[in-house]
């Protein structure tokens, strides 16, 4: 198993990674992840095994739409369902953490829309900031969490929301 950071990869495996994160991440949109990887490239991390992209992660600076905002986003990780339970996830997480501070960021921010990958970000020492709904297409916040505890005791008022957590870096 390797793992790689986005700007070593050859234009073959840069392919795979794209269709590995069409596949396993529904929404990302390859022409945004193309356009931010040329300025955010150590930030597009890939876990291979045998020449097949088995785990992803991407994501970029948001000041690129909040000036004020020096966090770092990380907009899709996945690991393929027959690797999960290995630690990929957890590795990656880190690569890409540690390549959020090459580009000056204080902070990853993650939107969750819930299950265990909350837990998955908690147990990795992120923090639930707040609760978010869609308000047509922008996120409006609905409820910023106090704590932990007011994370855990909150009702979620809708099934289109999601929680945004933050880990200093």
């Amino acid at each position: 198993m390797e793992i790689t950071a986005f700007c070593r990869l050859s234009d073959e495996l840069k392919e795979k990674y794209f269709a590995f994160c069409a596949e396993y991440l529904p929404g990302s949109e390859r022409e945004k992840m193309k356009h931010y990887e040329k300025m955010f490239s150590k930030a597009f991390i890939a876990v291979t095994e045998n020449g097949e992209v088995i785990g992803a992660v991407f994501g970029w600076s948001r000041s690129i739409e909040f000036p004020d905002d020096n966090s770092f986003a990380l907009d899709g990780i996945a690991v393929r369902y027959d690797c999960q339970k290995n630690g990929i996830g957890s590795r990656l997480l880190e690569y890409f953490e540690k390549a959020a501070v090459l580009y000056g960021a204080k902070s990853v921010s993650v939107g969750s829309a819930g299950g265990y990958v909350e837990n998955f970000y908690i147990n990795r020492g992120y923090i639930p900031q707040c609760y978010k709904l869609w308000h047509g297409d922008k996120p409006i916040t609905a409820r910023s969490f106090s704590g932990i505890e007011d994370y855990y005791s909150y009702k979620r008022e809708s099934d289109d929301g999601f929680i945004v957590f933050e880990k200093k870096v």
